[in-house]
């Protein structure tokens, strides 16, 4: 066989060897193309995430649906976590990492080697031609299990890190509606209260034009009412930024409208601190993460000591066998044995260093467990009695010190008609009013957002109920609320 042949006959080998192996590359294809082949179909909000990255869209396009007309929490929650770019962004790390599952239990690809050029050995048949190969690699039992199991502890690790994702955007999303709530009924009580002063004004002034009032008393009235006008800018622009901050989290452009939100009464719900501490030990994704990674850990420092087991590759050659030799007896097959190689693992300081890595990265991961418990039995602590505070608060405002407030200015405002009572004397009454009035609606957001941030330091959703005497009270408290 000629030096051209030969070289010819490698050169087809390694082709056709490198064809069987390569799908055609993906430079030419677009995005939704490349996901489409390897995933299927795919999801609404997986499209539209791709069809923002092909866009360069610096904001989510309006896709004209009807989520302005929504005026629930419960539905911008709902909304928020089947669309929110975060959350889907997570979703698709743990399936990504899914994927390593198979790829850690594995075996690795067979070595396939051809050698068709060179001085080849010379035998009594003939000249060797061709000297071929194939190899494949088998690690010691248990290693490729082991492997599975550190990817899978990924996964777990990333599905916690998905819960508590999914638990924030839910309690920034409760956060922003409630920013728009006070906005929408900070803006109706001072747009009330300004037609009440707009009246005293009025008041104010046939008194003036009949000589019993003061200039003074005109002068105060109009400048409070300017003063509520700027107010009400002020408001504006809050309202104006909390929707924008909904808008973002349900992954709208942040200047769709959002339709006003009802008037709510207030809520409660009947858990005691101590059953949610408890509580919070058991699910909070935060705590089960780290659960997770010392569970990692472990497997990884069962897979270092793994290592100090040799792993065998099992190999066969063929080599092809001229039969111009020299000798007339010679049979002229060709050549072929099988042969096993194993690798030997003896630097033990390596090996020993991949242990203890191991071993530390359980003492750190049980140090961060211990200050995530820590830190989240202070985050529900301080949850609760925020909330608790704030609805004893808004209690107080409601039942008492607003309907105070405004018989103390129903009553100025006879006694000023009458002469009894000094005009600025009815303003502060009716200033107080005004602020106990906003007061009682900050209270009230407030209230729900405290709520939002212990549902996220507990690690899940709390049952509400409609008394809310019952908030929070402990066994005895409860009873005592119960009789009056």
């Amino acid at each position: 066989m000629s030096l051209a042949r030969i070289a010819h006959l490698g050169f087809i080998s390694i082709a056709g060897l490198l064809a069987t192996g390569c799908q055609p590359g993906p430079f030419d294809q677009t995005l939704a193309e490349l996901a489409q082949r390897d995933l299927g179909a795919l999801h609404t909000s997986d499209a539209r995430l791709l069809d923002r990255a092909i866009l360069e869209s610096p904001a989510p396009m309006d896709t004209g649906d009807d989520v302005g007309d929504l005026i629930d929490v419960d539905a911008f929650v709902e909304i928020a976590l089947e669309r929110n770019p975060t959350i889907l962004a997570a979703q698709h790390r743990v399936r990504r990492l899914n994927e390593r599952i198979v790829q850690a239990t594995s075996l690795e690809d067979p070595v396939f080697g051809v050698t068709p050029i060179g001085e080849m050995a010379e035998t009594a048949a003939g000249q060797v031609q061709v000297q071929t190969s194939i190899s494949q690699r088998f690690p010691f039992p248990g290693k490729l299990k082991t492997r599975g199991r550190v990817a899978a502890q990924d996964v777990a690790i990333a599905e916690q890190e998905l819960a508590r994702t999914r638990l924030s955007v839910v309690a920034d999303t409760r956060r922003a509606y409630w920013s728009v709530y006070y906005a929408v009924r900070a803006i109706e009580v001072t747009q009330s209260n300004r037609d009440l002063l707009s009246q005293l004004l009025e008041v104010a002034q046939a008194k003036y034009r009949t000589g019993t009032a003061t200039q003074e008393s005109v002068l105060r009235a109009s400048v409070e009412l300017n003063n509520l006008d700027n107010e009400l800018i002020t408001l504006e622009q809050r309202r104006a930024t909390a929707v924008g901050m909904l808008n973002m989290l349900i992954d709208r452009p942040v200047t769709a409208t959002i339709a006003d939100l009802p008037a709510v009464d207030l809520g409660a719900f009947e858990s005691r601190l101590d059953d949610l501490l408890r509580t919070a030990v058991m699910v909070n994704p935060v705590i089960k993460a780290l659960r997770e990674r010392i569970t990692r850990f472990r497997e990884q420092r069962a897979l270092a000591r793994l290592n100090r087991r040799p792993d065998v590759t099992v190999g066969m050659s063929y080599n092809l066998v001229n039969n111009d030799g020299l000798s007339g007896v010679a049979n002229g097959d060709n050549q072929w044995a099988v042969g096993f190689r194993f690798n030997v693992p003896i630097w033990l300081n390596r090996l020993a260093a991949a242990e203890r890595e191991a071993t530390r990265g359980v003492l750190e991961s049980a140090g961060m467990l211990a200050g995530a418990q820590n830190r989240v039995a202070f985050e529900v602590q301080d949850a609760f009695v925020r909330a608790d505070t704030q609805r004893r608060q808004s209690i107080l405002l409601r039942d008492v010190i607003v309907p105070e407030a405004r018989q103390t200015v129903e009553a100025s405002l006879s006694g000023y008609r009458a002469g009894d009572v000094d005009f600025l004397t009815l303003i502060d009454n009716w200033r107080k009013l005004l602020d106990f009035q906003l007061m009682y609606q900050s209270s009230l957001s407030e209230l729900e957002k405290s709520f939002a941030d212990l549902q996220l330091a507990v690690g899940r959703d709390l049952p509400r109920t409609s008394d809310a005497h019952n908030f929070g009270a402990s066994g005895d408290d409860a009873k005592a609320e119960d009789n009056q």
